[in-house]
């Protein structure tokens, strides 16, 4: 199942029908209608890449009011390309959505059975959401090649698991992010997915000591062996690193580029 393309009040975005209707807002967003100028335009979310701050923080109201939202009903985690998942409470609202000096420290993951939008960002990184209905729990995880072969997604997992969740009850979405297309890593990088998983058969020869890497397939290999049925597992096939007209991408454009944000939301208007 994939992503649709939706044109909003003013942004256009990428969001998953089935989950709107469940009473979730997910999102993640394109490079266009924002105010950021080269090389960061248009639509850059993340604070943390050298644009202009009263730019970013423009780009960021218009994507807030595209889901009726205020900064103080949103909470961001740092993101260090690692494993942990911090759950939100209601305390972490508005946590890092105007400053870097807020944002919740050392996470690459968030989770929460409140009504605080979780936000994440993204250049070439899989975005990963997550949906229990049972527990009226959502998250994100920001799954780079590290936090991929770390297995963040079962570290999320544990925290509905912990909660009384079955794994097996959970939707979750992968986001658009760089594809095996355009995503070789060397034999370091390959060595450590053979650490942590038995089979990798999201790695696939390149030239010579480099392989092409399934971030997308990887990632969903261990949504699925927690037993998440493929028909709740939903898949964008956009690579950000072939579509720079409409994405940011760090391997194509370098440091010096914006990020898209993934945005899920349980909404206060559902029951609980």
């Amino acid at each position: 199942m994939v992503w649709s393309w939706r044109q909003g009040k003013e942004l256009v975005y990428l969001t998953l029908p089935a989950w709107e209707a469940e009473g979730i807002q997910i999102g993640f967003s394109t490079r266009w209608g924002g105010v950021s100028s080269s090389p960061y335009s248009t639509l850059n979310l993340g604070l943390h890449v050298g644009d202009s701050p009263d730019q970013v923080k423009n780009n960021r109201k218009l994507w807030f009011a595209e889901w009726n939202t205020l900064p103080g009903e949103v909470a961001l985690g740092e993101q260090v390309h690692g494993t942990k998942v911090h759950q939100v409470t209601e305390g972490d609202a508005g946590r890092g959505s105007e400053s870097l000096d807020t944002v919740i420290t050392g996470v690459d993951g968030l989770m929460t059975v409140t009504h605080t939008a979780l936000m994440a960002f993204f250049a070439d990184c899989v975005p990963v959401f997550f949906y229990h209905p049972l527990l009226q729990a959502v998250g994100i995880a920001h799954a780079g090649w590290k936090g991929t072969s770390g297995k963040i997604v079962s570290e999320m997992l544990e925290l509905f698991r912990l909660r009384g969740g079955d794994p097996a009850e959970c939707w979750a979405a992968i986001g658009p992010s760089i594809g095996p297309c355009c995503y070789e890593v060397d034999e370091p990088v390959q060595k450590e997915f053979e650490k942590s998983f038995l089979r990798t058969p999201f790695l696939k020869p390149g030239r010579q000591g480099h392989f092409q890497l399934d971030l997308r397939e990887a990632n969903a290999m261990v949504l699925r062996e927690a037993g998440i049925p493929p028909e709740k597992i939903w898949i964008a096939r956009e690579c950000t690193a072939c579509h720079t007209d409409s994405f940011f991408s760090y391997r194509i454009e370098g440091p010096n580029t914006g990020r898209m944000a993934g945005w899920i939301r349980r909404l206060p208007t559902r029951e609980g």
